[in-house]
């Protein structure tokens, strides 16, 4: 699917509206200067996974992620482990 194709899909109004996570990406990939201590990543993830339940990109950021396995970050709610293990879950179901 193009970009053209895809933001046609996910046209609202005649309007295509920006992914939630280009408002505060480091909302989704973490802080680039400073390091996390595990309770901040965890609060950080949680807030963006928050994010992501409502945007209206979600599903296309899940089949990016599932296609291209990212190594960090939040996408569509999931970490890269998350993602793979989601993967997993869909080679393993039985098409009828």
């Amino acid at each position: 699917m193009s970009l053209a194709e895809v933001e046609a899909t996910w046209r609202v109004d005649g309007e295509t509206p920006l992914p939630e996570c280009t408002y505060d990406p480091e909302l989704h990939t973490g802080p680039r200067l400073t390091i996390e201590i595990t309770e901040e990543r965890a609060a950080r993830e949680a807030v963006a996974r928050e994010v992501c339940a409502t945007c209206p990109a979600r599903l296309f950021c899940e089949l990016y992620a599932l296609e291209t396995r990212p190594t960090s970050g939040i996408w569509a709610g999931r970490t890269p482990a998350e993602v793979v293990e989601h993967a997993a879950e869909l080679e393993d179901l039985e098409v009828a």
